[in-house]
């Protein structure tokens, strides 16, 4: 009786411990934060902090495409700070085959690949809004399918002397 005792508890001990090995792993889940914490000098924020994740456009009944438009909060306390801005990148939407051109404008004025001034320092002092619109070239017959694109407005601070 001893014995078959002895021997059930081995076979009980070596069937927890070998369930013991095939227990569940555990499960790592990788979070990316991401926070810009500016300065009380220079501030550019967009009111919605979503914008520019996955903006879209549509083609319209004339044949034009949608703007994207979003407002920005534009400040930059110097009594003689002034903001520019430009675009890093190419402004295009792209299928793979062909091109459309976008113009980027921030209030109105047309960004390029070289420093523009959006705001003088009279106007950035206090603090702006900025319409930033995205408008893109009407598509021609041939130009059809999925479209992206993928740039960045680069804003600057600038002292003037």
């Amino acid at each position: 009786m001893f014995k078959k005792l002895a021997i059930a508890a081995s076979l009980a001990g070596l069937a927890m411990s070998s369930s013991m090995a095939f227990a569940v792993e555990p499960y790592p889940q990788v979070i990316n934060v991401r926070a810009f914490v500016p300065t009380s000098l220079f501030v550019i924020k967009p009111q919605n902090p979503d914008f520019g994740r996955d903006e879209v456009m549509s083609q319209l009944d004339s044949g034009e495409m949608s703007t994207i438009d979003h407002i920005f909060n534009l400040k930059h306390t110097d009594p003689k700070g002034s903001i520019n801005a430009l675009i890093d990148g190419t402004a295009s939407l792209y299928n793979g085959r062909d091109n459309i051109p976008l113009t980027v404008s921030v209030g109105g004025i047309e960004l390029g690949n070289t420093t523009t001034e959006i705001v003088n320092e009279t106007e950035s002092v206090p603090g702006v809004q900025r319409t930033l619109r995205i408008k893109a070239d009407t598509p021609s017959a041939t130009q059809n399918g999925n479209y992206t694109g993928s740039f960045a407005v680069v804003f600057e601070p600038v002292i003037k002397p």
